[in-house]
């Protein structure tokens, strides 16, 4: 397969560097309205409790998985250039219905929804992106480490702005951003065809005029992508990695906002800012993937990865000082930052073009499903053992969790290195 991800001179002049930017956008238009927007207006202008902001985030969450999951399908068949597109057109739509609609609860929850079907679908095609435009290892390394700097940067851009905005307006004005940073996007993923020959069987068939709704129906092909993923070993481990390491990160998602407003006593806007420091860290962690040999990318080392968020969370809510919460941000950041190039090299290594949209959205789904469950148990928990208490708790579960996924995969590192092969 020829390679289009070759270096230019002119910004924006090769497909790589259009992606990179696109990934940009489109993580801030979910990082400034996700927690600054959608639970920052629950939690500060409604007076959300834990439950209200739990419900809120399951809602995105189950959106998330199921979005998540038939974008897989979809850009297998059609590629993930039409999927991105007509993905971030519907997130535009989304910006724009939740700034100007009347701040409510329902109106709060209808957001969420329609947020976390239009980012489940962005998340799978912009992740499998970098495997319909090159193949080699090296060369996929280094689109996923910078899409994951891009993804990174953002995370700190995104916040940064919800809590500008925040601190000028309201926690809703954040919500003016979607439409415009998706469109930029949209844009520059127009200019970003796959590479020949990259879209899969489907195309093929459809061009030789056989129908694939009666050669195989579009279930079948959602259920051939979890086929795949737990048939071979690489990927099968990948996602329980995934799954079981996230997990207890569902306590966040509920509590967090609740451990900057009681614990930290902060305002707001401290919600953008500490998310921000979160982001520093995730680019140094992305950009150190690029220092890395492609050998050394392997289940292990993400394994010691996860490890780190792991810590890093408990540095990050272990005390009240809002100065230790930095640091446990950008320790954290450091380890989610370059979790995120790691796995997608090693599942598009090993995973054929024709099935890796479907293993991308297979794995996106155990990632945003796994926290759902301590989504509603958290609240309860939390009436036990306080919000520090539980997010804690929770820290210390992933920690746990990634020593024993360290241990379980410490000799995998040379079949992960060569584990390429059709799935």
């Amino acid at each position: 397969m020829p390679s289009f991800s070759r270096p230019a001179g002119r910004p924006l002049s090769t497909p790589t560097s259009r992606l990179v930017l696109a990934n940009f956008l489109l993580v801030v238009c979910f990082t400034a309205t996700y927690f600054v927007g959608l639970i920052g207006c629950a939690t500060y202008q409604l007076g959300a409790d834990a439950l209200a902001v739990s419900a809120l985030v399951v809602l995105i969450n189950v959106t998330l998985v199921v979005g998540g999951a038939l974008a897989g399908v979809v850009t297998d068949r059609v590629g993930p250039r039409v999927t991105l597109m007509a993905s971030l057109a519907g997130f535009a739509l989304t910006g724009v219905f939740a700034l100007i609609m009347p701040l409510s609860y329902p109106m709060l929850a209808v957001a969420s929804a329609l947020e976390g079907l239009a980012d489940g679908f962005c998340g799978t095609a912009a992740s499998a992106y970098p495997r319909f435009l090159a193949d080699r290892p090296r060369e996929l390394k280094r689109m996923n480490s910078l899409c994951g700097t891009a993804v990174s940067a953002a995370v700190i851009a995104g916040p940064l702005i919800g809590g500008a905005v925040t601190t000028l307006a309201t926690n809703q004005a954040c919500f003016a951003t979607i439409p415009v940073a998706s469109l930029l996007a949209a844009g520059l993923v127009w200019a970003t065809p796959e590479a020949p020959g990259t879209v899969g069987e489907w195309r093929a068939d459809h061009a030789a005029g056989e129908s694939p709704a009666v050669r195989e129906g579009f279930w079948c092909q959602l259920a051939e992508g979890v086929r795949v993923t737990f048939s071979r070993r690489i990927l099968r481990t990948l996602f329980l990695l995934y799954f079981l390491g996230f997990f207890a990160y569902g306590a966040f998602d509920s509590l967090e906002s609740l451990f900057y407003r009681d614990v930290l006593c902060v305002g707001g806007e401290w919600m953008g800012w500490l998310s921000a420091c979160a982001g520093v860290g995730a680019t140094a962690g992305s950009l150190l993937v690029l220092r890395v040999s492609t050998r050394r990318l392997t289940l292990g080392t993400l394994s010691a990865l996860l490890l780190v968020t792991g810590v890093g969370s408990m540095v990050y809510v272990g005390t009240a000082d809002v100065a230790v919460a930095v640091a446990g941000q950008l320790i954290t950041g450091l380890g989610f930052g370059a979790m995120r190039p790691v796995k997608d090299t090693i599942l598009q290594r090993s995973c054929d073009v024709s099935y890796v949209g479907r293993v991308t959205a297979v794995m996106n789904a155990g990632t945003n499903s796994a926290g759902t469950l301590p989504l509603l148990v958290a609240p309860l928990l939390a009436n036990v053992l306080g919000v520090q208490g539980t997010l804690l708790a929770a820290s210390a579960v992933v920690a746990t969790l990634a020593a024993a996924f360290l241990l379980i995969t410490r000799h995998d590192g040379e079949n992960d290195a060569n584990g390429r092969g059709a799935c």
